[in-house]
């Protein structure tokens, strides 16, 4: 009895197993079963290691220096719809429109800005800055002359201011070469073609920020993204602060520079003066500085003591503005960062990745302070035998 219940048994796995082969044919493809699914399932790959991503890292990191000065288009777009984005999502729930069409309205508004600006400093600090070049070298010898007097020593022969000034001219004519107008024109026109390629990507990167932010996320391995979108909620609020932050301080600083230089006290070359001042916010250490010195020499050359004095005050009233109200209240915690800290992030990032290196400088170093006050913050795991 056992063996033949034995023998049913086995019979009726082989029908079995027959009627399902005989049903896999009327099965979708990705459900019929077969040595090739079955071999496919149980590979396996390897998971991510540690040398692995660094070799990759590695690998990206040259290719980024060796293409640096291309991607500024692409930096200053996505530092755009960074900054922009959570506008886009409140008139998306608050309008209720499609994001294409609320983001397209938004970013044509956004280039139309960006193109009267660009207007503005093409027409008016364009001119200043033509004039003061055509005008550098007698203002460079008057200036040594206030400062030295008529004349000076210098390595045991008698120099006067002028001669000063040529002399350090044909030194910066013998370092730059003969190549200076080539040099200046291919940056021109290499500036020009920047300032299009980024007015084109500023609506695409709109439109498609969370698609492409959901294709950058497939570039983590799949067991290490956990740890990634834990520390998104962190890092992107505080670096999208910080951007719209020194957006905020930039505008107000070279706004606020243009009314005092160029509406109340009349200087001939405000636009380029209050724009300088304006870029120089983006160096929270050394910018300042800077700025005070183009101050200083801006109110030198008034010829009225009480208008010098009323510019220095001016100019003293800006800056605690910006350190003591704008700045904290724009930029919050996001700013707070060790001023050694924004010396060495602009220094390393100048050297290795030029200009994209200083916009990005301070970024990098709050984003990594963020992860290791994340991950230090952890506790340590125990020994198992603990």
């Amino acid at each position: 009895m056992g063996r033949c219940a034995a023998g049913r048994q086995a019979r009726c796995t082989i029908d079995q197993n027959v009627d399902e082969d005989r049903l896999g044919a009327y099965r979708p493809a990705d459900q019929r079963p077969g040595p090739r699914r079955r071999r496919r399932a149980e590979q396996r790959r390897s998971p991510a290691s540690g040398w692995g991503l660094t070799a990759v890292l590695a690998v990206v990191a040259v290719i980024v220096y060796i293409i640096r000065y291309d991607l500024l288009p692409f930096v200053f777009a996505i530092a755009i719809a960074f900054v922009v984005e959570p506008v886009v999502m409140f008139l998306q729930r608050r309008i209720g429109w499609r994001r294409s069409v609320v983001a397209a309205l938004l970013a044509a508004a956004i280039m139309l800005l960006l193109i009267g600006a660009g207007y503005w400093v093409g027409t008016s600090a364009a001119g200043d800055l033509a004039r003061f070049a055509g005008t550098a070298p007698q203002t460079v010898s008057h200036l040594l002359g206030d400062l030295i007097g008529p004349h000076i020593t210098l390595f045991g022969r008698l120099y006067t201011p002028r001669e000063l000034t040529e002399a350090a001219g044909s030194w910066a004519s013998a370092a730059l070469g003969g190549r200076t107008f080539v040099d200046l024109a291919a940056l021109g026109f290499g500036s020009i073609v920047g300032a299009v390629l980024t007015l084109v990507l500023i609506p695409y990167m709109m439109v498609s920020g969370p698609r492409l932010s959901s294709g950058a996320m497939w570039l983590i391995p799949p067991e290490r993204r956990r740890s990634v979108e834990q520390l998104l909620p962190k890092i992107l609020p505080a670096l999208r602060r910080y951007l719209a932050g020194i957006f905020g301080v930039v505008s107000y600083t070279a706004v606020v520079a243009y009314i005092g230089f160029g509406i109340v006290f009349g200087l001939s070359n405000a636009a380029l003066l209050s724009i300088a001042l304006g870029v120089l916010e983006m160096v929270p250490a050394v910018g300042p500085l800077a700025s005070g010195v183009l101050v200083a020499l801006a109110a030198f050359h008034q010829q009225h003591l009480a208008t010098t004095i009323l510019l220095g005050a001016f100019a003293v009233a800006l800056r605690l503005s910006i350190d003591n109200l704008i700045g904290p209240l724009i930029l919050g915690r996001a700013g707070n960062v060790h001023p050694v800290i924004v010396i060495f992030s602009f220094i390393a990032g100048a050297t290795l990745f030029g200009v994209v290196g200083l916009i990005l400088a301070v970024p990098t170093a709050v984003c990594i302070r963020i992860v290791l006050q994340h991950y230090y913050a952890e506790p340590l795991k125990r020994p198992a035998g603990d």
